[in-house]
């Protein structure tokens, strides 16, 4: 094997052994959707951070209560951490405008203006679409009349803890416990390495026999955690 194969096999090494055992679970897809105050968020962007993911909707009267009052109370347990987002995905992007997403936080006294951490998104049908059925998240929308708004939703509830590699850790139905989410995020320490290489390729071009050649590959951990390189295997 030549000596370009062998630093890349190094590099990928170096790459996988900077995340534990969990991070073979399964990866959290990418979107790209937009927040109530149009900025665009995507899961790439979000890599670095815990991000406490759920479905909702602004008129939402049932599940949603319930859920956004728990992970209120739950910020206000862990001390509102910088490195945690909590972001809300519509269900109902047809009535779900910048204004209803950004009064829903009102509604459990948080102030998503200063405080960015909590985010509610929205967008076009086929990216939100492409989310739901990666989280199996299904709806129906039900004519009431004895509601305001006509209407309600029934939709899958759930929540997802996301880790820093945009690895999912944990997911659990709208009935979950404070504490139990609380212990899920402290598996998590809060803290853990995330690895960035300047570059994984490298070509040498024409290369004589007997001929020295080398490169560096630099990496930084752009993670809070502390990155531990347990060994170097060349191949």
């Amino acid at each position: 094997m030549n000596l370009v194969n062998k630093l890349l096999l190094i590099a990928i090494f170096l790459l996988i052994s900077a995340v534990d055992s969990h991070a073979l679970q399964r990866k959290a897809v990418d979107f790209k959707l937009n927040n109530w105050d149009g900025k665009l968020v995507s899961m790439q962007e979000l890599k670095g951070k815990i991000v406490i993911l759920t479905f909702s909707y602004a008129y939402c009267s049932a599940i949603c209560p319930i859920i956004t009052g728990r992970l209120s109370s739950l910020d206000s347990t862990i001390d509102s951490p910088k490195g945690m987002v909590y972001l809300h995905v519509s269900v109902d992007p047809a009535t779900d405008t910048p204004e209803r997403r950004k009064n829903y936080f009102n509604l459990y006294g948080i102030d998503a203006l200063k405080d960015g951490r909590w985010m509610f998104v929205s967008g076009e049908n086929n990216e939100l679409a492409r989310l739901w059925k990666f989280y199996g998240i299904t709806m129906k929308k039900i004519k009431d009349k004895r509601l305001p708004e006509g209407y309600y939703i029934e939709y899958t509830p759930k929540v997802v803890v996301i880790d820093r590699n945009n690895v999912i850790r944990f997911e659990t139905a709208f009935d979950f416990s404070e504490e139990e989410l609380i212990s899920q995020i402290q598996k998590l320490a809060l803290t853990a390495p995330v690895i960035r290489f300047n570059n994984t390729r490298y070509e040498f071009g024409s290369v004589k026999k007997g001929e020295i050649v080398k490169h560096d590959f630099e990496f930084v951990n752009e993670g809070n955690g502390l990155l531990k390189i347990i060994d170097l295997i060349p191949a």
